[in-house]
């Protein structure tokens, strides 16, 4: 998904968008998106440079960033792994899902990012599969119906065909 974990940030890029969508605090949103979609994350270089080339103050555009659950401060892994957590989900074991996810990346307490930048997991509240429950998305594919064991199964095929390492 994204092009690296650490993004060399390409800064005429910045003043690009800076200049086509503008430098008032209201350009935030769109400023974020495009830097996001370029980098798959915010890094602090391209905000530094926003702040430092409009009227958007870091409080303003740091707020704007962690306001919206959209994005993402941190680099995300090579693979993104959305666990559904919708009502349907829930219900029916999405918590489980979480559980062998990350187990399988080896992923300790808070952390969301396999350490080798392979995966990254989280939590969404509903990707519209409710007849398919408990629901977990790997990249763009969508598996249903599963439990802690066959999440794990299905994660391991993902990893050996994108050939990438899985912690168990």
């Amino acid at each position: 998904m994204s092009k690296s974990l650490e993004a060399n940030v390409d800064e005429s890029k910045v003043l690009g968008w800076i200049k086509k969508i503008g430098t008032e605090p209201s350009a935030s949103v769109p400023l974020l998106q495009e830097i996001q979609s370029e980098y798959g994350y915010l890094p602090r270089e391209a905000m530094e440079i926003v702040i430092k080339n409009s009227a958007i103050t870091s409080s303003q555009l740091y707020g704007v960033a962690t306001f919206y659950s959209q994005f993402r401060l941190k680099p995300i892994g090579r693979h993104l792994i959305k666990v559904c957590h919708g009502t349907a989900c829930h219900v029916r074991g999405a918590d489980r899902l979480d559980t062998s996810v990350e187990h399988a990346l080896g992923l300790k307490k808070g952390q969301d990012t396999a350490l080798d930048g392979s995966y990254t997991v989280e939590q969404v509240a509903c990707v519209g599969c409710c007849s398919l429950a408990p629901v977990m998305v790997v990249d763009d594919k969508v598996l249903g119906d599963l439990t802690g064991a066959t999440a794990k199964r299905a994660l391991k095929a993902h990893a050996k065909e994108n050939d990438e390492k899985l912690q168990n």
